[in-house]
């Protein structure tokens, strides 16, 4: 078959899989969770998770064999049409499955406390584009790491299934206590009206929800706090600090944060936690340098922690970038991640 021939049909299929993966998404749409006023919003980005799973490859295909079959600018801009198009298959179809284990150790523990290791994740948005094999996959590897809990820091879900219960039921197989916080889409900031039911879901599987409370465990203070769009976390630092003026908590402090969004443990006293922990920024999700950092500056968070341990005047600050993915189903240079913490 010759490379015309090839072109002839890639794009021919091509238009075929565009259609398919319209009905497809369609199909896929009833008996989901949907955050009102947006259902047209919620139909593209079905469109956009399916269209590159059935149309991608005719795509690559029909470029490829253009530049083959073309000379001067014209073979240029075809060769350039194809690497874009590699990258955004790389993107949604690759890299959003190659889950990550990092590993982060903080020395010096608060008398009392024990030494401990925390698997760290957040933003899991199961639904709309984090599929049940995904969440299976992820308990999985949860399940292969020798860690004495899980902190989930909120966003468990993005325009899930109905049946809650029955679709987060792989997290009663966690082998570790897990622990956890809602996110701004778990609390309709912007998403679905399924706050309780979430919450009843998650306690039926084994997850003991944290916010606004103080838990003792091994030695250490377990504290949650609201999402920062959709909660009041503000109220909640008053009452679990209340005595905190400045520099008056016995330091070191045993304490244990965690919070969906950066922006709210910036609202912890000084020296308030010894390590304090939240999600939300995806690490940018699709890392393009010096666009990336505005958008996340404008758009996310007042504070520059994004990725990674940060030293802060609350104590040491870590941001997990993630398992999911919202927005689009893509991540381009920030991989979906399990941190592990280690205190000893």
């Amino acid at each position: 078959m010759s490379s015309r021939t090839i072109e002839f049909w890639s794009w021919r299929l091509f238009a075929v899989a565009l259609v398919v993966s319209l009905g497809v998404s369609w199909w896929d749409y009833p008996q989901r969770w949907h955050t009102p006023g947006y259902w047209l919003r919620n139909l593209i980005m079905y469109w956009l998770y399916w269209s590159p799973r059935l149309a991608g490859v005719f795509m690559l295909t029909g470029f490829v064999s253009r530049a083959w079959n073309t000379r001067g600018g014209r073979r240029l801009l075809a060769m350039l049409m194809s690497v874009g198009v590699m990258i955004g298959l790389w993107s949604s179809l690759v890299e959003p499955q190659q889950l990550q284990v990092r590993e982060t150790v903080l020395t010096g523990l608060p008398e009392g406390a024990e030494p401990v290791r925390l698997a760290v994740i957040s933003d899991v948005h199961w639904g709309l584009f984090f599929r049940d094999s995904q969440l299976q996959g992820l308990v999985d590897k949860l399940n292969t790491l020798e860690v004495d809990a899980v902190l989930v820091a909120g966003d468990w879900t993005h325009e899930p299934p109905l049946d809650l219960k029955t679709g987060l039921a792989p997290l009663a197989s966690i082998r570790h206590p897990v622990y956890g916080v809602m996110g701004n889409h778990d609390v309709e900031a912007p998403g679905p009206p399924l706050t309780e039911a979430l919450r009843e879901a998650l306690k039926a599987n084994g997850v003991q929800m944290l916010e606004g409370r103080m838990v003792t465990w091994k030695g250490w203070e377990l504290v949650g706090l609201d999402d920062q769009w959709g909660g009041s976390p503000g109220p909640q630092v008053a009452a679990l600090w209340p005595n905190e003026r400045g520099h008056d908590r016995p330091q070191p402090s045993r304490r244990i944060v965690l919070a969906h969004q950066p922006d709210t443990l910036a609202l912890l006293p000084e020296q308030g936690a010894f390590l304090a922990i939240a999600g939300h920024t995806h690490g940018g999700q699709i890392w393009i340098p010096g666009l990336t950092p505005w958008w996340l500056r404008n758009t996310n968070s007042e504070q520059s922690w994004w990725n990674g341990l940060y030293s802060t005047r609350v104590g040491p600050v870590f941001v997990t970038p993630g398992v999911g993915t919202v927005g689009l189903p893509a991540r381009l240079a920030v991989p979906p991640m399990i941190d592990v913490i280690e205190l000893r």
